[in-house]
């Protein structure tokens, strides 16, 4: 930003106007940048603001009384605002170029303001104290560059600002400051809250150790104290790029308190690392960072970590995470306000009990949008709506004093939050089964403290990627997804030629194939054309009809595919048919997509292939004659037969189209990018617990959201491996959710079946229906069949193969009802009434009384006290139940049944993760926590020793609350030790 200092009239020439011109800019760029901070211009100003608009406060500054305002040359659009102390104002106009050009000015209709985007960069002469700059001057829009030479006394110190030098800062600075969270609005700075921000905090630009051990002994001293740091950090994409070994700290700043004095009085720290020392300044603060007995406070502790572990240091003395406080204390607010640190800081409700000294107030944090961000410049030099951020590196020594106080502010309200946060949790009282454990912040200190801590090392250590085997199956599965694109445009090329041409991945031309001349749901006056041009590459340098040569893309008509009649199933926001991934999936069936269409000669073959009976290695038929049962809507809408069960297979080439498209563009390329990985090659994924059940996600990237086995074509898991000399250990609770629910629910029946062990969903369809359980007491079919050496076939056939129907059912029952999923939704996925559905779910539920009774009980919970608690006794709170629709209220009364079953399944995994982090035998033999994946963890160490590693972790997680298991239920636990993910499946 540029503002007017008097002492810079000292710089004149001797036609007795400033350097430049008095309306022109005289721009100084300091030789030593860090001692000080600001660009400096005689009398008037051209305002480089995060704001707009120029506001002049009126006797703020006598050499300021008047404004001006002219049109710059031709442009009409731009104007300029400036001030006429003593001086004409030819020469303002001149100090710019062409808007449209360069985006020097911008407007601010009625508020005009003249703004000085970007100058040339200054060249600074280290030997003689000169600074050069690069000027423009000119009449109108005719400009010319002219560069002139000033040289003079560089001020090597910071000089002392007064009142009147600083007007324009307080008042254009600083227009907002903080927030308050009592009246929920941002607060402006006035003089006195700027001079207070100033006086709290000790500014440190260079390696001072003197300075240093002073700040690290006064925070040893109040070891009884919290001291919170915030930093800030640049050069990192923090959506895309992983903390670990990417990203440069800027600044940080520390604050123990407002009686702490870490020199003159001054409570807080502020360290300029960008233009002071470096990562040498860093380093110097190694032993107030890594000293275990300075309690520290963070927001994102996880990040910030990382970034500081980049230097070289380790950070010790963790004492909370504000962001999992809020959590533990509120788990709505991820859709109700959010866990940033200026919605938490900013809400009355949370910062009640913040302590505060003598005329202090409770301060909230300001996001850097709402200080920092400015409207985007459209290409006429206009302002746009959306509105950017400028780099950090920018603020930081653009707006310095402005950056200062934001970032200093951060430690400031942080430490605050997590006072009154954990005043809250003090107050909450902890109940596990109805017992008194003591208060919710001794369960934070019990399991999120430590689970916090667990996290970071977990994302630390990483896991090793075979970027050679994705970079192979990557050609396979390109290879692949074209042959089938290639499948289904030689059957859409049958009934629309140009199809052949078609973009398959494009939604508009498939849709235009699919559902040409259909009326707009929303709109009934719209109709998708019949038939539509489209562009494409034109990839084989086809000469269209009237050209000389090849153009860069074609037209193609697309139409739709003759006569036939598809109803749509499902539609877009906008009123046109949906050609989603599961639209296509249910007009082509569950069919293969290897199918090649045959000649018209070959139907009898064909439909005999269709009809003939087949038979699984059980015994059990796999279909019955003349089944088509396995082909989608698309056999009937393109009339059956052969017609029909074309189209059902090259719809499903489509699908492995998407599929194959989804393999490549979610997993395999994600995985082999540097923005994910550290240096040694390791992806480290950030593991959050930011779900409402408490459950953990993943994210840059996400590895719990990989590919199912039987979806896994590329086994893509077969990517992730040991290093050498190492194996992995991958360990599994076996349906973890379900035994949570037996125990919560205390069912006799699911007991019983867990205890008696083998198919659990067998069992459940052999309860649910009599003529299953006939059969096996006959039996004509077999429950369940342990193979004896010699034997390849069961003696009679498999209940899951002989009663597949209903086992699916019973299984999908298991799980639905465990998740609060209704008959609604249950219909729909069997594609059958709500009369069946209910039917269906009847039998489920009597053999399972306790179950329906335990669901009731939650369902009255949420209404009465709006929460629900897990098996540890974490609460999720509903507090939008009294105002809620009908349709939001059974969605809260599901998530009631649900969160207790998957809340506790978190509570389980969260356990036995601290069980295996804390085993001295582990750790000893080198084994490490690598990643966790919902019921399953991974594990990485020396191979010699794997087999003893892989006992002690089933023995951690079959008893993991603190080596007991106290569910009703025995804990199953399969694991397996091997040399990449997918072999220890």
């Amino acid at each position: 930003m540029l503002f007017c200092r008097k002492e810079d009239r000292e710089l004149q020439s001797a036609n007795g106007r400033s350097a430049i011109g008095a309306h022109n800019v005289n721009i100084l760029e300091l030789k030593n940048r860090s001692s000080y901070s600001t660009f400096q211009c005689d009398e008037s100003e051209i305002h480089y603001p995060r704001r707009n608009t120029v506001r002049y406060p009126e006797g703020n500054n006598p050499s300021f009384r008047t404004e001006v305002e002219r049109r710059v040359g031709n442009n009409k659009d731009v104007w300029y605002r400036t001030s006429r102390p003593r001086h004409t104002t030819e020469d303002l106009g001149e100090a710019t170029e062409k808007c449209d050009k360069s985006k020097r000015l911008f407007a601010h209709r009625n508020r005009i303001s003249a703004n000085l985007k970007t100058l040339p960069e200054e060249d600074i002469a280290e030997e003689s104290n000169v600074v050069r700059r690069s000027i423009y001057e000119g009449e109108g829009s005719g400009l010319r560059r002219k560069e002139k030479i000033y040289t003079g006394n560089v001020r090597q110190q910071r000089p002392p600002v007064s009142h009147n030098q600083m007007s324009l800062v307080e008042f254009e600075l600083y227009p907002y400051g903080y927030r308050d969270p009592l009246t929920d609005k941002d607060v402006i700075f006035d003089k006195k809250e700027t001079d207070a921000a100033d006086k709290k905090s000790v500014l440190i630009e260079s390696v001072d150790e003197t300075h240093i051990e002073k700040i690290t002994d006064e925070a040893t001293e109040l070891r009884e104290r919290l001291s919170k740091v915030y930093d800030q950090v640049a050069s990192i994409d923090v959506k895309q790029e992983t903390p670990v070994d990417h990203g440069e700290i800027i600044c940080f700043s520390i604050y123990s308190g407002p009686d702490a004095d870490f020199g003159g009085g001054k409570s807080c720290v502020w360290i300029d690392v960008l233009n002071g020392g470096g990562k040498d300044l860093v380093a110097v603060f190694a032993p107030f960072f890594e000293d275990p007995s300075i309690k520290k406070v963070w927001h994102n502790y996880s990040f910030d970590n990382h970034v500081i572990e980049n230097y070289g240091l380790k950070v010790s003395g963790f004492f909370a995470d504000t962001m999992h406080m809020a959590r533990l204390w509120n788990s709505a607010r991820r859709t109700e306000g959010g866990y940033s640190l200026e919605a938490l800081t900013g809400d009355s409700g949370i910062m009640s009990d913040a302590k505060t000294g003598p005329g202090e107030k409770v301060i909230g944090k300001v996001s850097m949008k709402n200080i920092f961000g400015r409207k985007k410049l459209k290409k006429d030099g206009s302002e746009g709506k959306l509105i950017a951020i400028p780099p950090v590196e920018e603020l930081q020594r653009v707006e310095r004093k402005l950056w200062i106080c934001y970032s200093a502010l951060d430690s400031i309200s942080t430490l605050r939050l997590c006072e009154s946060l954990e005043v809250k949790l003090l107050k909450t009282t902890w109940n596990v089964d109805g017992q008194y454990k003591g208060s919710m912040f001794n369960f934070y200190e019990k399991y999120l403290r430590p689970f916090g801590e667990l996290l970071v090392k977990m994302e630390t250590e990483g896991i090793l990627v075979d970027r050679s085997y994705l970079a192979e199956i990557e050609k396979v599965a390109k290879a692949e997804q074209q042959v089938a694109a290639e499948r289904f445009r030689k059957w859409a090329s049958k009934y629309c030629p140009d199809a052949k041409y078609m973009n398959v991945g494009s939604d508009t031309q498939l849709r235009q194939i699919f559902f040409g001349g259909i009326q707009n749901r929303k709109d009934p006056n719209e109709f998708l054309p019949v038939e539509k041009d489209f562009k494409i590459p034109n990839i084989d340098n086809i000469v269209e009809e009237g050209k000389k040569k090849p153009m860069k893309y074609r037209k193609i008509t697309l139409h739709k595919l003759d006569d036939f009649n598809i109803e749509p199933d499902k539609y877009t926001a906008s009123g046109w048919p949906s050609v989603s991934g599961d639209v296509l999936k249910n007009l082509a069936g569950k069919v293969s997509a290897e199918f090649d269409f045959l000649d018209e000669d070959s139907d009898e073959e064909l439909l005999e292939n269709v009809n003939q009976r087949t038979y699984r290695d059980s015994g059990a038929p796999l279909c019955k004659d003349n089944d088509t049962s396995a082909y989608g809507v698309a056999y009937y809408a393109f009339g059956g037969g052969r017609t029909g069960i074309e189209a059902c297979h090259a719809i499903a080439a489509l699908c492995e189209v998407c599929s194959i498209d989804s393999l490549i563009s979610n997993f395999i390329l994600p995985l082999q990018g540097n923005h994910i990985s550290g240096k040694s090659g390791r992806i480290h994924c950030s593991l959050n617990i930011n779900t409402e059940t408490g459950r953990l996600s993943a994210r840059r990237p996400n590895l719990q959201n990989q590919p199912a086995l039987e979806k896994d074509r590329y086994k893509i898991r077969q990517a992730f491996i040991a290093a050498p000399g190492n194996s992995l250990i991958v360990a599994d609770y076996g349906q973890l959710e379900l035994r949570i629910l037996a125990h919560l629910a205390n069912c006799k029946s699911m007991l019983n079946a867990f205890k008696a062990g083998g198919d659990f969903h067998s069992r459940t369809a052999m309860n649910m229906y009599p003529h299953i359980r006939e059969a096996i007491e006959r039996k004509d079919v077999l429950l369940e069949w342990d193979p004896q050496p010699g034997q390849d076939k069961p003696p009679a056939p498999l209940l899951k193969d002989a009663f597949a129907s209903e086992r699916r059912k019973a299984k999908m029952l298991n799980f639905s009802i465990a998740y609060g999923k209704t008959t609604v939704g249950l219909a729909r996925d069997w594609k059958v009434s709500r009369r069946e559905a209910q039917k269906t779910v009847d039998l489920w539920y009597s053999d399972r009384q306790e179950v329906l009774a335990w669901q009731e009980q939650r369902k009255k919970e949420a209404r009465k006290y709006r929460r629900v608690h897990t098996l540890l006794g974490r609460a999720r709170h509903f507090p939008s139940l009294k105002n809620a629709s009908s349709a939001h209220k059974a969605h809260i009364e599901r998530a009631a049944i649900n969160t207790p079953v998957q809340g506790s399944a978190a509570d389980v995994a969260m356990c036995a993760m601290l069980e295996i982090s804390k085993n001295a035998r582990l750790k000893e033999l080198g084994w490490r926590l690598l990643l966790q994946v919902h019921d399953e963890v991974i594990l990485e160490g020396p191979t010699e020793s794997a087999e003893e590693a892989k006992s002690i972790v089933v023995n951690c997680m079959s008893k993991p609350f603190d080596g007991e298991n106290i569910l009703r239920v025995d804990l199953s636990v399969d694991a397996k030790c091997a040399q990449n993910w997918y072999s220890a499946k």
